[in-house]
């Protein structure tokens, strides 16, 4: 029911009253309630009476009770909930069914900007039918200011198409996000991004409706648009390439039929058609794979070998149609990035099994081509990349023995003669850290050793990266019980940090660590004057307690239990102790570690 019509069924009104109200609005452009209030006919109360009488019957309740209630909230001046309460209380009014509640707390603003924030804040609820009325009234307010074919206007529509999207009316859903394109197309440039979100609503429309070819086709072209306008509109577009890949997987075959990677390459527009023809020419009289062929005559790069050897293996699982496959590869290759990252920004690998399978199938292919390579060295360094990617795959998903294969295997692959590579650097620390949890610290010094000369070579000796590296080298050597070589590469790193000007935690982890080779070395003097300016280092400037500040006590504990001080050791433990249990930490391992070595100490003779 129009509010009109409630006001005068309810008698709050006469009709020449309703009649001068509505043209009155019609004048000034505004609605009925402010044009009633305007002409002091109804005050500010009738009017909020009246809009929560037609809420609910819009909700469901029967016109004739939400007039009784209006009429008993007005003689008695109450609310209309109130009103609600009092008629159902004294079985005037008796509802079959529950009244749905309608708590979305609305704007007291008519103008179309209020207007459209009322309707999203309904349709955020999920009040469809409400934001509906909203839109629709702000989209008759602009048009009458601004004319049938404004700019402005094509937000609205898309509000509107939403809509009618959520309600299932497919068929007003479209008219809506077809005239938003129109005007679009019509008042800007083809390849403005306005015009892709009008292209994905249309999309998203025949997606909606089943037809998912009509949607895909759609949403490329939208991806084409941005393609033009990146970065910028990268967000846009992983967002449609998300939803391009959902309305692909479910039609994707599992046959097992697949193109041959050359045939890929042509199809994405990669390789040119004579030089494949080429390329396949001279891998028939060579007796060579066509990978080889392809690399060794720079015909394609390595990136998009391996992109396309990933785009078969997802139209062989399944994963994704070769159409769009073919099509993801020729993006990626025009954006001059990996196929892997495309399809991860399209969320079809969003699990690290599925990598997996994909890395193994790459490892297993270059397997080949080195295999049937006579000089196999490009494409062993071409294989070592991969074997890390398994390796740091197997490793987040929990299987180190896995882990552990793939780091050696990259690492032998790439051998003693490369130099400052820094994923070779990567695999070093990552298998080092492996070996780490399996006590294995003979094995763990020459992995750091490496991983430091090739930080040095690629970054230089004072990048935070090699510095780092040279304190993991110091503290393996320490725990191998090579004193001597981690006292030498603590000192260097001090060195190079106070170069740089850096103090704090930063210059305290290598001076904990020349602290510890001191002590073991039994340079107890030594260490105690390291010890001491580690503790410097450690106090926090905020006087809160930190776990490095108990840290460094428990250093000086050690000490002192090397020098057979139990009584100083007790101390700087129990001082460690506290500091933890002030921190929220005393139940770590740090703080079972501190409460074992107290209870020794204190259980020894004197």
């Amino acid at each position: 029911m129009r509010i009109g019509q409630i006001l005068l069924e309810a008698e709050l009104i006469t009709p020449k009253q309703l009649s001068d109200g509505l043209e009155y609005g019609r004048t000034k452009s505004i609605f009925l309630g402010r044009a009633m209030k305007l002409l002091r006919v109804l005050d500010d109360d009738d009017i909020e009476r009246a809009i929560q009488a037609q809420k609910l019957i819009k909700l469901g309740l029967s016109p004739a009770s939400a007039i009784k209630a209006l009429k008993r909230a007005v003689q008695d001046k109450v609310t209309f909930d109130q009103a609600m309460q009092s008629i159902t209380i004294t079985g005037e009014f008796k509802p079959n069914q529950q009244v749905p509640q309608f708590n979305v707390e609305l704007l007291d603003d008519d103008s179309p900007e209020g207007l459209l924030k009322n309707g999203d804040k309904l349709l955020l609820d999920d009040h469809c039918k409400q934001a509906e009325s909203y839109y629709r009234h702000a989209l008759k307010a602009l048009q009458k200011s601004l004319g049938e074919e404004h700019l402005d206007l094509t937000p609205v529509f898309l509000r509107l198409g939403n809509t009618y999207l959520a309600l299932q009316n497919f068929d007003q859903a479209r008219t809506c996000y077809e005239k938003s394109l129109t005007i679009r197309k019509k008042e800007l440039h083809d390849d403005h991004p306005q015009v892709a979100q009008a292209l994905e609503s249309l999309a998203d429309l025949h997606k909606a409706q089943g037809e998912e070819q009509e949607a895909i086709q759609l949403f490329l072209s939208a991806l084409d648009i941005l393609e033009k306008n990146l970065p910028g509109s990268l967000g846009a577009y992983a967002s449609i390439l998300r939803k391009v890949a959902a309305a692909a997987q479910s039609s994707a075959p599992k046959d097992g039929r697949v193109l041959p990677v050359g045939e890929i390459l042509k199809a994405a527009g990669i390789l040119p058609e004579r030089d494949l023809q080429q390329a396949l020419k001279m891998s028939k009289q060579q007796s060579l794979p066509l990978g080889i062929v392809l690399r060794e005559n720079c015909m394609v790069g390595d990136r998009e070998l391996q992109s396309a050897l990933k785009a078969q293996f997802c139209i062989r699982q399944g994963v994704l149609t070769e159409d769009l496959a073919i099509d993801l590869l020729s993006r990626a290759s025009r954006r001059d990035i990996s196929l892997e990252r495309l399809l991860h920004e399209a969320g079809v690998l969003a699990s690290d099994e599925q990598k997996i399978d994909i890395y193994r199938q790459i490892a297993a292919d270059l397997d080949l081509l080195v295999a049937a390579e006579s000089s196999a060295l490009n494409t062993q360094q071409e294989l070592a990349p991969v074997a890390y990617r398994l390796g740091s795959l197997y490793e987040q998903v929990g299987d180190q023995g896995q882990a552990e294969i793939y780091y050696s295997r990259a690492l032998t692959i790439w051998g003693a003669g490369i130099r400052g590579d820094l994923t070779a650097a990567r695999t070093c620390i990552q298998l080092a850290k492996i070996l780490k949890t399996q006590n294995r610290r003979e094995e763990i010094v020459p992995l750091f050793t490496k991983a430091l000369e090739h930080r040095q070579h690629a970054l230089g000796a004072q990048h935070d990266e090699t510095i780092e590296t040279m304190e993991d080298l110091a503290e393996a050597e320490i725990d191998a019980y090579e004193f001597k070589a981690g006292l030498a590469h603590a000192q260097e790193a001090i060195q190079h940090r106070e170069e740089l000007g850096q103090d704090g935690n930063l210059l305290l982890r290598p001076v904990i660590l020349l602290g510890d080779a001191q002590l073991n070395l039994k340079d107890f003097e030594g260490a105690q004057a390291t010890y001491k300016r580690a503790m410097t280092l450690a106090q926090p400037k905020d006087g809160k307690p930190t776990a490095s500040l108990a840290a460094v006590m428990e250093k000086q504990g050690d000490l002192y239990e090397r020098q057979k001080i139990n009584k100083a050791a007790i101390t700087q433990y129990k001082g460690a102790l506290m500091i933890l249990e002030a921190a929220g930490r005393k139940q770590t391992a740090a703080g079972e570690s501190l409460q074992a070595k107290i209870a020794k100490l204190e259980a020894a003779p004197a």
